[in-house]
């Protein structure tokens, strides 16, 4: 829990280190000192805007910083929010179940700066669901807010990657996270102002010290706090600077949480895992005090940061029970392991996870890693611990490992899990096994399984029993069944009508959109106007924008200006810009402009970048980039990096490239990526590299990927070469690999490997994978195995299928088509 008092301080009584701001220790090893001199970058300009237009609107924002360790993002937040919002009592919840509680009490008061750092903490899981939903309704509810929050670029992945089947898990925390434009990238590096940086050096010996360290890579912030040392002495190796089981503790914890586990690792974990990392002579050696000893001298801060961090999370106050690596060495060491499965011990110790979502994560890490027993025993541990997906995932994986018997029996009366072996079977191209998992479903509570059901007996040809199903999901209160019938019968006109009709009789006013769709295809727009007209009355916004097209195309312009007021009444001001896009199209540019500007005051925050690109392409610079503020001012930055791209195409140099700047300043790097493709497409080689320093500078590297690739379909070799490398250095970790690609596209198979072996050192787990495929595609079926091997213990999905064809094709065939067969069954072993 926070202290008590927290509320009532302000960020500059926070102590900086509680709030996640990694201290700078002396050269004579001190640590108790204050912080050192400030460094402005680029992103802080996009920061500060933020927070000052968030007090000076009243307005409430979610502002999250992402970028890799020690890059300097919660030092940033601390400066930013002391500077801006100095009077603002600042909040910083303990974890994700403390958020929700506070949210839904009501217990953030306006004028609060809400403290998230390390925000996957409070956004993982079904406690992270709940707390984004909470989060989100505090957001549109209170104001003045402020929502701060740091996040690691793998972890935004992962939290807002699409979901694969089975339903969405955490579409509040997407939502959270993928809206409101509230991401800034911050770099790694210190390029920016090089005289700054030398001028503060000279007035602090740690700055110093850190500059003379980091060299020409420019990451000063990583000497500053001690990370790259730890790294060091980790690289060493067992038996070195680290005794072998202090290396495996340390191993073992960042192994734990590279593969899903959210929270500082519970010792009991942390020692049963530990010992699989370490050799017999190490285990026979280590003396039956080992992890305390080992866990004492990782958690004491000699001479730099402790490689190691105590925390307590049973609520009483007592001894530590959980420890988690530095920021900095974990990042490292995943990147270093990430093509690396744990040995078997870790799998049997990750069954004393702290929570149900961690177990459940941990066995999704081992059945992407094709360790289906491992990952069968942490789904089944889950689901006992009431995690609501468990059973479904468990289910899944038994009937390949165990077969439908078995799936049935653990899927036993929970909905979740027929739906999942539903979907599965369908995906097989198993429609009969399909059909009769999705009855189950519906008949344990799934309501969403009679459209699928209905759909099924479609495509199979059999429109009575199609009908029959959708008639049951209707009694039911699923109506869906019924429309979903009617859009796959769009080609027939009067089936597909007699299916929404039946919708409407059920009383989904949806379907009368679905009939006014039929209407419109017959040409019959009046009778598409009746239903939309119908479908609005039933209280489906939607119907709105379709009455304003509808409209428009039967000539009745005043009518269309109607349906969009109509809409706006209604609560959807879509019709606004539909109407725009309409009088554009006719070639009334005044009136889209009109029309755009009634739906920016509706709030349609996309109608700014409409006027904006209206403007400029008339010629009116200055309204142009008007608009663009204002939309930057709502927070979206993509007006401006439209702009850009626009005055880019018509070969506008300077206006794109101050419309990227101000893109750029408003929290999108992207402009400048677009912009340095430009520049090298007209020839520009200088102005697209001066782009793409200009986007590393913000955070974005892969401008010089980009570049890289586009010298090596223009047979420049040395150019591109040096493209690469610059954003290699600058932590485009998947810049190799995708140049091996367009070397394979050009024909070039010696350098595509090159490229790809170079991607596998930058710790880019896709280069494994690419280079299996070529490898199997030369014939090489020995190496195939091991690169795809690499990409299977790394957990990506698609690797697994390149490895069974790798196995299948080595000699003696028939047996390696049979041992291929085995494994697609049984997985790997848990060893790693």
């Amino acid at each position: 829990m926070a202290d008590s008092e927290a509320p009532l301080r302000t960020a500059a009584q926070w102590d900086p280190e509680r709030l996640g701001v990694h201290p700078a220790p002396g050269p004579d090893e001190a640590v108790d000192l204050p912080l050192t001199e400030y460094l402005a970058r680029p992103h802080d300009e996009t920061l500060r805007q933020r927070l000052a237009r968030t007090a000076a609107t009243n307005g409430a924002s979610f502002v999250l910083l992402v970028g890799r360790s020690a890059s300097g993002k919660s030092r940033a937040l601390y400066e930013a929010v002391a500077a801006f919002l100095p009077d603002w009592p600042l909040v910083h919840p303990a974890d994700a179940d403390e958020l929700t509680a506070w949210a839904e009490a009501s217990s953030i008061a306006p004028r609060t700066v809400l403290w998230l750092d390390e925000a996957q903490r409070y956004l993982n899981g079904a406690p992270g669901e709940r707390a984004a939903r909470a989060l989100g309704r505090l957001l549109d509810q209170v104001a003045p807010l402020a929502v701060v929050g740091t996040m690691w670029p793998e972890h935004l992945r992962r939290l807002t990657e699409s979901p694969r089947g089975g339903g969405d898990e955490s579409p509040h925390t997407r939502s959270l996270l993928t809206g409101r434009h509230a991401v800034i990238t911050v770099p790694d590096t210190l390029s920016g102002d090089s005289a700054a940086v030398t001028a503060a050096a000279a007035r602090d010996p740690r700055l110093a010290a850190a500059v003379r360290a980091a060299g020409p890579g420019n990451r000063v912030l990583q000497h500053l706090t001690g990370g790259p040392e730890l790294v060091r002495r980790w690289e060493m190796g067992p038996d070195q600077w680290f005794t072998a089981p202090e290396h495996a503790v340390l191993t073992a914890a960042v192994d734990v949480r590279r593969l899903g586990h959210v929270s500082a690792v519970p010792a009991r974990l942390l020692m049963e895992a530990a010992a699989g990392f370490m050799d017999s002579t190490a285990r026979a050696t280590a003396g039956k005090e080992w992890f305390p000893a080992a866990i004492s001298a990782l958690t004491a801060a000699a001479g730099g940061p402790a490689a190691l961090i105590a925390e307590r999370y049973a609520r009483d106050v007592g001894d530590p029970d959980s420890y988690r690596p530095d920021d900095y060495l974990e990042q490292h060491v995943r990147r270093v392991r990430a093509h690396r499965a744990p040995p078997a011990g870790f799998w049997t110790g990750a069954a004393h996870a702290r929570t149900a979502d961690d177990l459940y994560a941990l066995g999704g890490a081992a059945e992407r890693r094709r360790r289906y027993g491992c990952a069968a025993a942490l789904y089944e541990n889950a689901a006992a611990r009431g995690h609501s997906r468990a059973r479904a995932a468990w289910a899944v994986l038994r009937e390949t490992t165990d077969g439908r018997a078995a799936a049935e029996e653990t899927a036993a009366a929970d909905p979740l899990a027929w739906a999942a072996l539903a979907v599965a079977r369908e995906a097989g191209a198993d429609r009969t096994v399909a059909y009769d998992a999705y009855r189950r479903a519906a008949e344990s509570g799934d309501v969403w399984a009679w459209p699928a059901m209905a759909r099924i007996r479609e495509a199979e040809g059999d429109p009575a029993a199609a009908d029959a199903v959708a008639a049951r999901a209707a009694a039911a209160g699923q109506t869906l069944a019924w429309r979903t019938l009617g859009r796959m019968r769009a080609a027939d006109g009067p089936s597909a009508a007699a299916a929404f009709e039946q919708a409407v009789t059920a009383g989904d006013g949806w379907g009368h959109i679905g009939l006014a769709q039929v209407s419109e295809r017959a040409g019959d727009l009046a009778g598409a106007v009746e239903h939309a007209a119908r479908a609005a009355d039933a209280g489906v916004t939607e119907g709105w924008p379709h009455l304003v097209r509808l409209h428009w195309l039967l000539g009745d312009h005043r009518a269309a200006l109607e349906a969009a007021t109509g809409g706006a009444d209604a609560g959807n001001p879509e019709g606004w810009s539909q109407l725009a896009r309409l009088r554009q199209g006719a070639g009334d540019t005044g009136g889209a402009a009109a029309a755009h500007r009634e739906a920016v005051a509706l709030g349609v925050g996309a109608a700014w970048r409409e006027l904006a690109l209206l403007a400029d392409a008339e010629g009116d610079g200055t309204a142009a980039e008007e608009a663009a503020a204002q939309a930057a001012r709502t927070g979206d930055p993509e007006a401006w990096t439209a702009l850009a791209e626009a005055r880019s195409e018509r070969g506008q140099a300077d206006g794109a490239a101050h419309a990227a700047a101000e893109a750029a300043r408003a929290g999108d790097a992207e402009a400048w990526i677009t912009l340095a493709r430009h520049r090298e497409r007209a020839g520009n080689a200088a102005g697209a590299e001066l782009a793409a320093d200009l986007a590393a500078d913000r955070g974005a590297p892969a401008a010089w990927a980009a570049l890289s690739r586009m010298r090596e379909r223009a047979g420049n070799r040395e150019e591109s070469r040096r493209a690469v490398l610059r954003a290699a250095a600058l932590g485009a970790s998947d810049a190799w690999t995708l140049l091996g690609r367009v070397r394979e596209e050009l024909g070039d198979p010696a350098a595509a490997e090159r490229s790809y072996l170079r991607g596998c050192k930058a710790g880019d787990t896709e280069a494994y994978s690419a280079l299996g495929a070529l490898y199997l595609e030369q014939g090489r079926s020995q190496e195939a195995c091991a690169a795809y091997r690499s990409a299977v213990d790394a957990g990506l999905p698609d690797a697994w299928e390149g490895l069974l064809s790798a196995l299948a094709s080595q000699a003696p065939r028939a047996a390696s088509a049979r041992e291929a067969a085995r494994l697609r069954t049984t997985g790997l072993p848990a060893e790693g």
